[in-house]
């Protein structure tokens, strides 16, 4: 299974990637012109294209979805007998389709700040505005859908305030979080602190550059697996001091800064969202950039974030089993994954908030990829606004 595009250590992942090819949760895409002989310099035409990513580094089997959700973040479990088929997945929160007393859940959630340095002086920081925007990418991300309520309206139906992924799930589970239904106080919530920025020095051999026509002209890409690994091994550890467990959801915020696959011309992925098996359970993790950058179609603003976050919250294992669908979105051929973002990869929908116009990705429902009619869904829809009215077709 290919999760977002990175791996590391014990651990599975998924990503974002736009036009790509049977991947998890990563979000990717062409690269643009290399601009300067720093680390390594790519000198490839034509427009930034958005691929597939994932880690190539090995990792241990997982637990059982049962076996995880009792230490990692509060999550559930639910079988599903797809066309003869029983699949079993885990979500982030509690079990919307079982009577609730207390149906809300707050995921502790740590929005990390990554200043990335490349040896020749260059440096992308999230925190301080840019030639794209003056006010800063933690500072939108923030303030943005992700972290801040707003009372949804989908299709006519109110759906009720909430962050973006937490009125996408109440959608996605409307038959049991409607008015009517058993669980109408469900939320999945994002407790948000924002932790220091931290830096990364990205060794030569595992940097490359684009040029770009905004910002400060350079589009950094670091390798994905190498990055991985570095996420894994050195910084999440590092962490635990300010509250970084495996109950909590550290969310890595990168500014115009993109991965690549193996090589510098196998580029670029936007961002991922992974697990790693350790000692004391299963870390679930996820980086992705705040694009300003204006050179990915189908992507803008938090387009990426909100597709690794929908990601893990229904995915955050990386392991939720379905039949293969694929031929759409950012999947050309098949995967056989419950990878929310990855069929409905760059459409976006505007979204007003603060008087600032944010650009959120629609996300599929449960129901499209288990074949489920009716679909458990707001409106009886497939995906939150309404772009699938029917389920996956056979891959």
């Amino acid at each position: 299974m290919k999760p977002a595009r990175l791996l590391a250590g014990t651990t599975a992942l998924g990503c974002l990637v736009l036009a790509t090819a049977g991947s998890t949760g990563a979000l990717a895409a062409t690269p643009p012109t290399a601009k300067s002989s720093g680390p390594v310099v790519m000198k490839s035409a034509g427009p930034l294209k958005q691929i597939p990513g994932r880690p190539t580094l090995t990792h241990a089997a997982m637990s059982t979805a049962a076996a995880l959700s009792t230490k990692s973040v509060t999550s559930w479990t639910h079988t599903v007998n797809d066309g003869g088929t029983n699949l079993t997945y885990a979500m982030v929160g509690k079990d919307p389709t079982v009577l609730q007393a207390a149906p809300g859940a707050s995921i502790k959630t740590q929005l990390v700040p990554v200043i990335v340095k490349f040896s020749n002086g260059h440096t992308w920081d999230p925190t301080v505005g840019d030639s794209c925007d003056t006010t800063s990418a933690l500072t939108r991300t923030v303030a943005s859908p992700i972290f801040k309520g707003k009372t949804y309206s989908l299709g006519g139906t109110a759906v009720g305030k909430g962050q973006y992924t937490d009125v996408f799930q109440r959608a996605n589970y409307y038959e049991y979080t409607k008015p009517t239904g058993i669980n109408p106080g469900y939320h999945v919530k994002l407790g948000l602190s924002v932790l220091p920025a931290v830096t990364i020095n990205v060794p030569d051999a595992d940097a490359a550059e684009y040029a770009t026509g905004c910002g400060n002209g350079v589009l950094a890409a670091v390798d994905i697996d190498w990055l991985d690994n570095y996420l894994q091994t050195t910084l999440i550890p590092s962490l635990a001091p300010q509250g970084v467990t495996v109950k909590t959801f550290p969310l890595f915020l990168l500014g115009n800064v993109i991965e690549y696959i193996g090589t510098p011309g196998n580029c670029c992925v936007l961002g991922y969202h992974n697990a790693l098996q350790t000692a004391a359970g299963v870390q679930t993790y996820s980086i992705a950039m705040y694009d300003n950058s204006g050179d990915f179609s189908g992507s803008q603003d938090i387009s990426v974030l909100t597709h690794e976050v929908g990601e893990w919250m229904d995915d955050p294992f990386v392991n939720n089993p379905t039949k293969p669908w694929g031929n759409i979105g950012q999947v050309s051929g098949c995967q056989n994954n419950l990878e929310v973002g990855d069929p409905l990869s760059g459409t976006l929908q505007p979204i007003t908030l603060g008087g600032h116009v944010f650009h959120a990705q629609e996300l599929a429902f449960t129901s499209w990829f288990y074949h489920q009619a009716p679909s458990t869904g707001v409106n009886g829809w497939y995906s939150n606004y309404g772009t699938f009215t029917s389920p996956a077709a056979v891959c």
